[in-house]
Order: C-alpha cells, then structure tokens, then sequence
C-alpha cells in the first residue's frame, strides 16, 4: 500500500513540473543567440529541443530552402539571411581579403555589419534570435563564425543529426568496427586534394588506414583515391552516400578503392559522403 501512495505521488509531480514550465515550451531559454541545427536530411530529422528553440525565437536568420522544408515552423518570423559565404572573410585583413577569390571580400564584410547590427540590436531589446544550419554546426558549418563574432553575447548551439550520422545509418556498418584499426577520421578536400600537402592530407592521415569519412564539398574522388592507395590496398572497400538522411533519394554506391570512382560515375553533387575503411567489410 505504502509503494502505491509513493507511486501516486510520483505520477502527480510530473504534470506538476511541466505546469512549472515557461510557456514556450520545454527548452525555452534565456534571451539571447542560437546556433541551431535543424538536422540533415527529411524534416522529421529535426530534434525537439532545435524545433522549439526555433519556436521560441523572434527573429531567424536562415536560407529559402530551410523555409521550403519547414513552412509551418517559420511562419510569422521576422526573416534574414545568414550571409552564406561570410566564413571566408571573418577575421581576416582587407590585404588577406585580396587572395580570397570564391567570395568578394568587401560584399561580404558589408553582409558581416548588417547582420551585426540586426542581432546585437534585437538582443539588446529582449529578443531571441535563432541562425539555422543543416546538419551539425560544428563539422564544417558554414555558421560558426557566428559563436566568434558574437561570442561576447555568450550564444548557444543547438546541435543536431549530421550528414555523418544518416551517411553511417544507410551503410548498416559501425564505422569503428574495423579490423584493422578502431578508429574514424573526419576530413574534408576543400578543392585539390593534389595539389595540398599539409600536416593533415589524404596521404598522411591514411597511413594508419583508419576508417576515413570525407565531407564532399568540391571533392574530386579520383584525386581522393589516388592518395589513398599509398596507404591503402586496392581491395579496401569504398562507399558513396548521396542524400543521406533523405527517404526518398538517400542512394549508397558500394565498391573498393579500385573500382569506386568509375562505379560512381559523373560526380555526384554537393550532398554526398564518401567513405573508405575495412569496417564495411563483409
């Protein structure tokens, strides 16, 4: 009798603690910046504590297509854009902005003053303001200047399920399972991959053949292999994950450095991984 009266009286706390909530919802904060993923791939791939944050928030600064995959989520907010590009600028000297060739220096230091100017404003007044990212904002997303630039506003990320996470769940594989290593290397070949060689290249981070898990931007595989095979025998196995995440395109092309590039065919696009590593060994 005593354990049900202690159990009664548990059930009872809980609707108690939620009623003790603010009313935006479990994870309204305190006012302030965010750096808020909203996942990769399909919507549903969002995190709670992400779409009540982006709730909560006044003001949002996003791309069009993160408003295509989320209408009902960002109707009615105050809108921006978050100044693709700025990543390449932040920090830098108007000398050092002259060898920046992708983006033009000035452009994007003027986007750099406008969003400043937004946010340290709306702070300031009590608001609450959300920068979106797909995928986990801290591998390689294009928005952590953010927590630099603003890191006197104290702002907070928000992570969420990254390309690495889908691109690991399609191949069924646990990417530390090797049998020759227990490990996984996350890189990126911003460009040439033949042409750099710094402390962390193709080359030098495969000599312990580790499990390797490439971010594709700009990758050219052929170039990719090639560097591995220094390190790696041809049979090791080799796998492409387009879309991942997606569950009406996520494609996976399997092979082995030897064969993978010309399995893949033309390149792939931008939302791709690439991966290489005996863990998907049959």
């Amino acid at each position: 009798m005593n354990r049900f009266k202690t159990f009664s009286a548990f059930i009872l706390v809980i609707p108690a603690i939620f009623l003790c909530l603010p009313a935006g919802g479990l994870y309204a904060g305190e006012t302030g910046l965010y750096l808020v993923s909203t996942g990769s791939g399909d919507p549903e791939n969002i995190t709670f504590k992400a779409a009540d944050t982006i709730k909560d928030s006044d003001i949002v600064f996003c791309r069009e297509k993160t408003v295509e995959k989320f209408p009902e989520l960002l109707e009615g907010k105050q809108r921006h854009d978050p100044g693709f590009g700025i990543f390449a600028v932040h920090g830098k000297t108007p000398e050092e902005g002259e060898e920046i060739t992708r983006f033009d220096y000035d452009e994007k230091m003027a986007e750099l003053e406008k969003i400043s100017g937004i946010i340290r404003k709306a702070v300031k007044q009590g608001k609450t303001v959300s920068v979106l990212c797909s995928g986990d904002p801290t591998i390689y997303g294009p928005n952590m200047w953010y927590m630099d630039e603003f890191k006197d506003l104290d702002p907070e990320i928000i992570t969420g399920v990254s390309a690495f996470n889908n691109s690991n769940a399609a191949l069924k594989k646990g990417v530390t399972s090797g049998k020759k290593a227990h490990s996984v290397i996350l890189t990126a070949t911003f460009g040439d991959a033949a042409q750099y060689d710094g402390p962390d290249s193709v080359d030098k981070l495969a000599k312990n053949q580790a499990a390797m898990a490439f971010f594709t931007m700009f990758m050219n595989i052929e170039d990719v292999v090639e560097k591995l095979l220094v390190h790696y025998p041809e049979d090791t196995p080799a796998a492409i994950v387009k879309h991942a995440g997606y569950s009406d395109k996520e494609e996976v092309i399997t092979g082995t450095l030897a064969n993978i590039a010309e399995k893949t065919g033309e390149e792939p696009g931008f939302e791709y991984m690439f991966y290489v590593g005996d863990f998907m060994s049959e």
